[in-house]
């Protein structure tokens, strides 16, 4: 098996376990370098966000998801189309040492506006050049993904992540005050019914699924 470099693309800490937190687990386990930047502090957008950083939590999901290298950007929450997109870009170029293989990253019609904002910096940045070869996949965030009525998220990939469920509810244990009472899709339990539906779509246990973006093949 030859290693690939794992990229992982998150406005908001805690976006990268709701979006693919079981696959990063899954591809750290057998043998892949997986790295995760984010971009907000994911608090500053509410009132009486005052020293609160949920950056904080990433050294402890990181660890458990195997996450080898993250980074965080400061940008503002919620408010990332405020910032010009060349600075957002010139950001995530500094952060980046070595191409990736393979980018996880938000899907362009999430209702939240600094995912959308992620999803056009990763294709600016990765825009396909000479034997670029980076496979872009997004992946959705519940309540708000599907949150957008004429969102346009079509999954067509999926990762069998039987084994990796529980990796994916510890982590997102360390973001429990981000996490609200079924029914709400940010909930344990529909957390739990979507891998188990994504699996039953295609005839597994549990799956995290994802729209591919792009994919060259030489």
């Amino acid at each position: 098996m030859k290693k690939k470099r794992i990229l992982v693309l998150a406005a908001h800490p805690d976006d990268e376990t709701l979006g693919c937190g079981a696959t990063i687990a899954k591809l750290s386990q057998i043998g892949h370098d997986v790295e995760l930047v984010t971009f907000t502090n994911g608090e500053s957008a509410r009132d009486n966000s005052d020293n609160l950083n949920r950056n904080d939590q990433l050294e402890t999901v990181c660890k458990i998801l195997g996450i080898k290298n993250f980074s965080f950007g400061n940008f503002p929450d919620n408010k990332m189309d405020t910032i010009p997109l060349l600075e957002i870009c010139k950001f995530l170029e500094t952060k980046i040492k070595s191409s990736p293989d393979i980018i996880f990253t938000h899907h362009p019609d999430c209702l939240n506006i600094d995912h959308s904002i992620v999803y056009r910096s990763t294709i600016t940045v990765f825009r396909p050049q000479t034997k670029n070869e980076i496979e872009i996949n997004s992946f959705h965030i519940p309540s708000s993904t599907e949150w957008n009525p004429l969102g346009n998220f079509k999954a067509n990939l999926y990762f069998d992540v039987e084994g990796y469920v529980d990796k994916k509810i510890q982590a997102l244990k360390c973001y429990d005050k981000e996490m609200r009472k079924y029914p709400h899709p940010r909930s344990y339990d529909s957390v739990m019914n979507n891998l188990k539906t994504n699996g039953n779509e295609v005839g597994l246990n549990y799956c995290e699924k994802f729209q591919l973006i792009r994919k060259v093949l030489l």
